[in-house]
C-alpha cells in the first residue's frame, strides 16, 4: 500500500508514525513539499518536490502524481477545496481520499467569516460577537462598537492558516510596564490602522473580542464502534487532555450537524469558563499526537483503517483522568540532498 502526504505541517511526522504503528501491515509513505527540508521527510520512504500554481494546476499535479507514483491513499492538506472538487477524478484512478469530499463544506469552513455565518444559523450559542470588515472605515467602526469581556479585541484574515495574520489590539504595550514583556502578536490600535491602511481588503478581516482563556482543540472521528472526541486544553506548551462534559456535548452537536466521514478538528477558546467556537478544520490537527499519547487512542490509524474498510477496536481510558502533555521541540537531523 502506498500512502501520500502532500504539503503538510511539520507535525505530519507524528501522523505518519502513528499510522505506521496502527495500520497492521507494511505501507510505503510518500511525502512531498515545496520545502525540501520539511521535517516529515525524515519518516517518509519516498520524497518529492512540489511547485506552486493555481488551484486547477495543483489538482492536475496531484492527479498526475497519484498516477505516476501508484498512490493508493492520498492524505491531503494543501489544496483541500480544489481536491474535493475533483474527488471523482481521484476515485476514477483508484485513489482513496482521506479528507472531506463535499467541496461546499470545505470552502465554507476554510473561510472564517463563512464558517461563523454557518454556525450562527445553526448553533448561535457558540459563536462570539464578530464583524467582517472590508475597508478601513469598517475596521474603525468594529473597533469602536465591539465589546470584549477581556477589554481587548483581535483580528485576523478570514482566510488564513496557522494564525499567521492573528493580532491582538493592546495599547498597553507602549507603556513602561511592558518593558520586560514580549509583545508577541500584540499591536496597538494605531499600529494596526497604519498597517491596514496599505491593505486592499481583497480578503476581508474578521474582528472579534480577544478571549482570555485556554485554547481547546478537539480531534474527532466517527467510527463503526462510536465517536472519538479528544479534547486538548492548551496553555502555552502545556496541554491537558480531559473529557470535559460541556466541550464533549458541543462537539457532539457540531459532528451531528456536519456528519463528516473523516477526521475533524474543532477549536474553542474559553472566556470565564464559557467555550466559544474559533474554527472547524476538516482535517487532523497539528497537535493530534499529544491527545493520542495521553489517551492511547491512535486516531490517525483508525481513520486510515476506516477509509480502507478495516475496523479496529479502541476505547477511552478507564478511568479517563486529566492527563498533562508537554509539547517539546525535539532535534531531528535533516538530511540534505
Amino acid at each position: 500500500m502506498r500512502i501520500w502526504f502532500n504539503h503538510w505541517f511539520s507535525t505530519a511526522y507524528h501522523l505518519i508514525r502513528l499510522m505506521r504503528e496502527g495500520l497492521g501491515e507494511p505501507a510505503v509513505f510518500v511525502g512531498s513539499n515545496s520545502n525540501a527540508e520539511a521535517v516529515y521527510r525524515q519518516i517518509c520512504d519516498e520524497w518529492y518536490p512540489e511547485e506552486d500554481g493555481s488551484p486547477e494546476e495543483y489538482v492536475d499535479f496531484c492527479l498526475d502524481f497519484c498516477a505516476k507514483h501508484a498512490v493508493d491513499v492520498f492524505v491531503p492538506r494543501r489544496g483541500l477545496a480544489a481536491i474535493a472538487s475533483a474527488s471523482e477524478r481521484f476515485e476514477a484512478l483508484g485513489v482513496r481520499l482521506l479528507m472531506e469530499r463535499r467541496e461546499n463544506l470545505v470552502k465554507t469552513m476554510e473561510n472564517k467569516a463563512d464558517a461563523y455565518g454557518y454556525f450562527a444559523a445553526h448553533m448561535p450559542e457558540i459563536v462570539p460577537e464578530y464583524r467582517v470588515v472590508r475597508s478601513m472605515d469598517d475596521f474603525r467602526e468594529a473597533c469602536d462598537t465591539l465589546a470584549a469581556p477581556s477589554g481587548r479585541l483581535c483580528y485576523k484574515l478570514c482566510i488564513d492558516e496557522g494564525a499567521r495574520s492573528f493580532r491582538v489590539l493592546d495599547d498597553s504595550i507602549e507603556s513602561a510596564k511592558a518593558l520586560y514583556a514580549k509583545p508577541g502578536t500584540k499591536v496597538t490600535r494605531r499600529a494596526a490602522e497604519a498597517i491596514l491602511s496599505g491593505y486592499d481588503f481583497s480578503v476581508p478581516i474578521l474582528v472579534m473580542p480577544w478571549l482570555s482563556g485556554a485554547d481547546v482543540s478537539v480531534d474527532c472521528l466517527d467510527t463503526e464502534t462510536g465517536r472519538i472526541m479528544l479534547p486538548r486544553f492548551k496553555v502555552g506548551r502545556y496541554n491537558t487532555v480531559k473529557p470535559d462534559p460541556l466541550i464533549l456535548s458541543l462537539c457532539n452537536a457540531v459532528m451531528d450537524l456536519l456528519r463528516p466521514e473523516t477526521p475533524v478538528n474543532i477549536q474553542f477558546k474559553m472566556e470565564q469558563d464559557v467555550p466559544w467556537l474559533l474554527e472547524v478544520n476538516l482535517r487532523m490537527s497539528g497537535g493530534l499526537q499529544l491527545a493520542c499519547e495521553a489517551t492511547g487512542i491512535n486516531l490517525p490509524a483508525l481513520a486510515l483503517r476506516k477509509l480502507l474498510g478495516r475496523a479496529a477496536r479502541w476505547q477511552y481510558p478507564d478511568p479517563w483522568l486529566p492527563a498533562g502533555v508537554v509539547n517539546l521541540e525535539t532535534p531531528i537531523v535533516v538530511t540534505r540532498g
